[in-house]
């Protein structure tokens, strides 16, 4: 038996066990069975969810979804450790507009976070080999107070061991789903993502989006460069791709100068702003030989497009993404184009700002 299956046996009888016990707290804080709601998720199913998760972020609606079952609060909320430590609010329930998704406070393992119209009862943080990832709070709980917070503790605790067991197999699967030159996914890996995607987005009714982008006048550069120095640009191109964008997003290498981008959950708005962020420090970076290039730098363009408003499956969505590539080629490079030919941009969403 593989490594990776032994770790999700392994973590699977342990969640398993946890939220079967997570349920039996629940009826027996109350004394009376009928007191929990009657549909309440089932074990198997939470579990399998936590686990195919593809990161913190993805986990958040199952999260939020057994509390609610649990607590029927009035408020939730789940927030998620950012690299420099602070915590962003991933999502939440029954808070007030103003409110947005993105919002970053300070917090600490002993300290929930802080924030206007957010009303804590009962908090706890999500922990995840000794570190700090997350933070659970509930406001409103149909509970006790003392009995809404040993479930928030206990909801947080498997979600951290649910995060420890993602993060352990997808350190495995990396191996093979790794392009060696640039250090992003491979073609066949992004492949599978997208059809999985696609899949969730059409269960779900969310959205998806993808950007295709190509280095511009790559053949300039190796011709007036040499190959070896080629390469170590497209390895500083991965490298700047990995480093922009956010923690569920797909970055692989399409193939030769060409990448692609998978923005799951994301409007064409939001997709065209995180591939001009992209477009800008690529744009910034000082790589050797860059001023040799015909627009004076290294450069990268790039066609977003996004499921289901410009196409039905994968093939068709890829297909939309490498035409708005060609007019941002054909517009004079070194920008980004959504399907249409306009800027989606405009249309951004407040939430969608932060």
């Amino acid at each position: 038996m593989s490594t990776a299956l032994w770790l999700g046996l392994a973590a699977g009888i342990v969640i398993g066990f946890g939220l079967a016990q997570l349920m039996a707290a629940a009826r027996g804080t109350s004394g009376r069975s009928a007191d929990l709601r009657p549909d309440v998720p089932d074990v198997a199913d939470l579990m399998r969810q936590m686990l195919s998760a593809s990161g913190r972020r993805a986990m958040v609606p199952v999260i939020l979804k057994l509390v609610d079952e649990m607590l029927a609060p009035a408020q939730a909320a789940v927030f998620v450790t950012r690299p420099d430590g602070r915590l962003a609010l991933a999502d939440g329930k029954g808070l007030p507009e103003s409110v947005v998704r993105g919002a970053e406070v300070e917090g600490g393992t002993d300290s929930p976070p802080s924030l206007s119209g957010l009303h804590i009862d009962a908090a706890a943080p999500i922990l995840a080999d000794h570190k700090l990832r997350g933070f659970l709070c509930v406001g409103g709980a149909q509970r006790r107070r003392s009995e809404a917070q040993a479930i928030v503790s206990m909801v947080a605790g498997l979600s951290g061991l649910a995060i420890v067991q993602v993060e352990r197999l997808k350190a495995i699967q990396d191996t093979a789903n790794v392009d060696d030159l640039t250090g992003v996914s491979n073609k066949r890996h992004f492949q599978e993502r997208l059809a999985a995607e696609i899949r969730r987005a059409r269960h779900d009714g969310t959205g998806l989006s993808l950007l295709l982008l190509d280095i511009d006048h790559f053949k300039n550069y190796n011709d007036t460069n040499g190959h070896v120095a080629g390469d170590d640009v497209l390895k500083k191109m991965g490298q700047i791709l990995r480093s922009a964008v956010r923690e569920d997003d797909v970055v692989a290498r399409y193939g030769g100068e060409e990448f692609v981008v998978l923005y799951p959950g994301a409007t064409k708005a939001l997709a065209y702003r995180l591939a001009q962020s992209l477009r800008r420090a690529v744009e910034s970076h000082p790589f050797p030989g860059g001023q040799r290039q015909p627009l004076g730098t290294v450069t990268i363009s790039g066609g977003v497009a996004a499921f289901p408003q410009d196409a039905a499956g994968e093939v068709e969505l890829i297909r939309a993404a490498d035409h708005a590539l060609y007019q941002a080629k054909k517009a004079g490079r070194n920008r980004i184009i959504g399907v249409g030919g306009s800027d989606p941009g405009l249309a951004l969403n407040p939430s969608e700002r932060h």
